[in-house]
């Protein structure tokens, strides 16, 4: 059954036994993970998780179903999550597919297949089958952005102008992920509830620095792909002491390597490194970044980046370990590649 985006969570959550697959596609990866984790929310404190990733359905297409119907070790139930990078649904179609056609029904299965197009062969099967999801997900316009934000504000007990959420919307380019946290850090500021709702003054966000923490997120981000060792300790150690959104850089880096994916693809195919960077949807000031990382990084070193920071996700909610430490340690990991390419 093919549902909208902002659809899929409430109409699984509704008869959450009546659906064994429920798939997020399209080109907006952020929001598709974001919904992924909504959809698993309420399992994840009671069910074991699962995860599994293009290699594991590659290797045995029964592998999804024989998990999906697995027993948990301790007679819990389980939840399987299945991460595909852009390109990688092609390749799990047949894993898929015996899922959709086995007659046993077992725990839920939740995909983020970000790239994938609902008009595909794979997509349209599961869209008919009576007992699977799928919502693609689009980029967000701004006009949507800021209206998302306004009643995200509005929750939060935020008396907020449309032109504070289109300032916000521009700030976090979009992304609802991103705006949320912005959100939420200026109901914590303010100590706003939607019982004591705060006025939102238009020169807090520049106060609160939501363009500077973005700015300083994306020194990170570059320093660790483009394998700049020195520079990413000496930011890191900078920043230790004011600290950062983990969250928040986890999903820009994200959104940055999707990006980094698709220039990628363009250069493997014969354009050179010169004419994709130097396109007009690339922004200017970004245009080194990518010139130099597209040099150190083949396509499929970053989809194992891409899968490794989604993991890294998954390790921020359930790990246990500081999370500070948890991407100090998979940023340096980074960089130290990239390091070795350079040379």
């Amino acid at each position: 059954m093919k549902v909208k985006d902002d659809a899929i969570v409430r109409r699984f959550h509704d008869a959450p036994d009546n659906f064994r697959l429920a798939v997020l596609c399209g080109p907006n990866v952020t929001r598709c993970q974001a919904l992924a984790n909504e959809l698993a929310a309420p399992l994840t404190g009671s069910a074991e998780r699962v995860d599994l990733t293009i290699a594991d359905l590659t290797e045995s297409t029964a592998r999804l179903q024989d998990e999906a119907t697995s027993a948990s070790l301790f007679g819990d139930k389980r939840y399987i999550m299945v991460r595909l990078n852009s390109g990688e649904a092609v390749r799990a179609a047949a894993a898929i597919e015996n899922l959709l056609d086995s007659d046993t029904k077992g725990d839920p299965v939740f995909i983020v297949a970000a790239g994938m197009a609902d008009k595909t062969a794979l997509a349209k099967k599961i869209a008919a089958a009576p007992d699977a999801l799928i919502a693609p997900c689009y980029e967000t316009t701004p006009e949507n952005a800021a209206a998302a934000i306004s009643v995200m504000a509005r929750d939060e007990g935020l008396k907020m102008s449309r032109e504070i959420a289109v300032a916000i919307a521009a700030l976090t380019s979009n992304d609802m992920v991103l705006a949320r946290l912005e959100v939420e850090k200026i109901a914590l500021y303010l100590d706003a509830t939607p019982d004591e709702p705060k006025e939102v003054e238009a020169e807090l966000l520049s106060r609160l620095g939501a363009e500077n923490d973005e700015e300083d997120l994306g020194v990170l981000i570059h320093a660790a792909i483009g394998g700049d060792t020195k520079k990413l300790t000496s930011e890191l150690a900078a920043v230790s002491t004011m600290g950062f959104s983990e969250v928040g850089l986890v999903r820009l880096m994200l959104s940055h390597l999707v990006k980094l994916a698709d220039l990628r693809a363009k250069v493997d195919q014969g354009a050179s490194i010169d004419k994709v960077v130097n396109h007009p949807a690339i922004f200017w000031s970004s245009r080194k970044y990518f010139s130099q990382q597209l040099k150190l990084w083949p396509s499929a070193h970053i989809a194992r980046l891409i899968e490794r920071i989604l993991m890294l996700e998954v390790a921020l909610k359930s790990s246990g370990q500081p999370e500070r430490v948890l991407v100090e340690q998979e940023l340096l990991t980074i960089a130290r590649k990239a390091a070795r390419a350079r040379k």
